[in-house]
């Protein structure tokens, strides 16, 4: 009776203990492969990372625009592989950038070297007051340069000393500081109020009020505005304007119109660069386009402040 009774028993446990152990091997199994899937995971990732960081290696070396060519890889390496080819974007441009100084600077030196150097040959014959002068013409383009070399700088400084200002009062202290031979006309609506660093700005309000000046003939224009939710500083004159095909390329760095300016020599070609730099440090942005007074209209828009 006693060994009918444990026989039951064992019966009935023994299906149990099988289906705990056909269980917990399957539960092995899934760990096992899970631990190979992962490997082999982890081994085409690192290939892959090698395969960029050789391709960057190539870039180096050859010192030539290159970018890294897209594959169907996980989200985060193409995050990383479109970072490192924007990366690559901005050296090159500031390679560029570096080359064009260095042929901007060249022309200048080359012009007082040569200056100088006919003035010293003939000592005896050289007209010393227009030697001075282009020798200070060309040291004048240096200064130029140089100043906007250190505004490039400056324009891509942490944000510091943010603060919030009345765009009509910044134009107007501006405005009244400089001496320019065209008047210039304010329109501002009241209260338009942004919050921004000051320095950057009124640099923005000078590089378009230089330009303005540069350019017009008997008018410029400056109008502050609300637009959508955002400021407007709109800075007008009646000069040629800007053909449509460069309304874009005036703001890449040291790129100038081939238009004849009413007042003043050529420009460095950096300060509508400059200035649309420092608009997107200020989550803004500044375009051109043909002005109500017949010649160019340079809008600044930034993020308005809330009341």
């Amino acid at each position: 009776m006693g060994r009918s009774i444990l026989s039951e028993r064992l019966e009935r446990a023994g299906p149990g203990r099988d289906a705990d152990s056909h269980k917990r091997w399957w539960n092995l199994v899934m760990v096992l492969a899970a631990v190979v899937a992962g490997r082999m995971l982890v081994r085409r990732l690192l290939r892959r990372v090698r395969a960029i960081s050789g391709d960057l290696a190539e870039i180096n070396v050859s010192d030539e625009h290159a970018q890294i060519a897209q594959q169907h890889d996980p989200q985060e390496v193409t995050q990383l592989v479109d970072n490192i080819n924007a990366s690559l974007d901005m050296l090159d441009r500031e390679r560029q950038f570096a080359s064009n100084i260095a042929h901007e600077i060249r022309s200048p030196l080359a012009g007082i070297r040569v200056t100088v150097e006919e003035a010293t040959t003939r000592p005896s014959e050289a007209d010393y007051p227009r030697v001075l002068e282009a020798v200070l013409r060309g040291v004048d383009r240096l200064d130029a340069l140089a100043t906007a070399l250190l505004l490039v700088a400056r324009s891509r400084a942490v944000k510091a000393d943010w603060e919030r200002l009345d765009l009509c009062e910044l134009v107007r202290q501006e405005v009244a500081d400089r001496n320019d031979p065209i008047p210039i006309e304010i329109i501002c609506t009241p209260g338009v109020e942004v919050t921004a660093m000051r320095t950057r700005i009124c640099q923005i309000i000078a590089n378009l009020l230089d330009n303005a000046q540069h350019h017009a003939t008997h008018q410029v224009q400056v109008h502050v505005s609300r637009s959508d939710g955002n400021a407007r500083l709109a800075v007008s004159d009646d000069g040629p304007g800007v053909p449509e095909k460069d309304r874009e390329r005036i703001f890449d760095r040291m790129y100038q119109l081939k238009t004849i300016s009413q007042r003043g020599g050529p420009g460095a070609g950096l300060g509508l660069a400059i200035t649309r730099d420092i608009a997107k440090a200020h989550h803004g942005t500044v375009w051109v386009e043909p002005s109500p007074l017949g010649g160019a209209c340079f809008i600044l828009q930034l993020p308005i402040t809330a009341p």
